[in-house]
């Protein structure tokens, strides 16, 4: 009967809920959803995560290739970052060019783990001018179910935590490449940029913050993905993303972002632990 409710008047149906301080999924307004990882999930990938954060399940991978770095930066290597939401993971999105929500998406994961610095570009250079690693991390949405963001960057650090750069010699006079796969050197990682997802709903007089909101919850709160996205590392804030709804106060600013900080230590032990267990 709720779901037919729901699909009948979908706006009433979550008023209701949202007046009697609960989620129609049964959460408090800062509660979380489960968080499930897994490491080294694709064989054929030099490095990849899966992960599922409530329904929401984004699966990366990692290709290394070797490139010449840019004449204007010579001593610095590539990270290129890709988000993929296909027609499998939501009747929202439709086959052929990337959709507008995909290519923020893209452009918010590539955005903070350029403003967090966890990954110096410098590492990935390996002969200054002429030879440089490139790294390919392309994310893939199974399913979308809200907060696709969070899901994106911890399958996408996890995945960067567990990567092996081979050794690689080159002969300056004949520019001749050898790689080595026996000998190989961990990506230097600096910190885990975690973000987190709120949508604003505004109820009347007040403004209500749901922490990691569903697809659902985001389409009622006014926009095609969250409204607020925070990101930390390392105890640092290195983003915040906002996307239409409503206006939020001062107070619930820093209530958002003393949430969002306290689920980055969080999310910080899940990835440790799973690359723990799986080495």
């Amino acid at each position: 009967m709720s779901e037919i409710y729901k699909l009948i008047h979908p706006g009433k149906f979550f008023n209701d809920y949202i007046s009697r301080d609960i989620r129609p999924d049964g959460r408090k307004f800062n509660d979380q959803r489960n968080i499930k990882l897994n490491v080294n999930a694709i064989k054929t990938a030099d490095a990849s995560a899966v992960v599922k954060c409530g329904n929401t399940t984004v699966v990366c991978g990692i290709k290394l290739e070797l490139a010449k770095p840019k004449a204007e930066e010579p001593d610095l290597g590539f990270l290129i970052t890709n988000v993929e939401l296909l027609p499998l993971c939501s009747s929202k999105f439709r086959p052929g060019p990337p959709s507008d929500h995909a290519q923020v998406v893209s452009n918010v994961v590539s955005d903070i783990v350029a403003n967090s610095k966890c990954i110096d570009m410098k590492d990935l250079c390996i002969v200054p001018d002429k030879l440089s690693w490139v790294l390919y991390c392309d994310m893939v949405c199974l399913d979308y179910d809200g907060s696709v963001v969070d899901a994106c960057l911890i399958t996408l650090m996890s995945s960067l935590k567990t990567l092996f750069l081979p050794s690689v010699s080159y002969d300056v006079e004949t520019e001749e490449i050898k790689v080595d796969t026996a000998i190989k050197t961990p990506l230097p990682v600096h910190g885990l940029p975690i973000a987190t997802s709120f949508a604003v709903y505004q109820q009347l007089s007040r403004s209500v913050t749901l922490t990691d909101p569903t697809a659902y919850e985001e389409e009622m709160c006014g926009g095609v993905g969250a409204n607020l996205i925070a990101c930390w590392n390392k105890g640092q804030l290195c983003g915040v993303f906002k996307f239409g709804g409503s206006n939020l106060s001062t107070e619930n600013e820093k209530e958002t972002l003393a949430l969002a900080k306290q689920k980055s230590k969080l999310v910080e032990k899940v990835i440790y632990l799973c690359i723990e267990n799986k080495s």
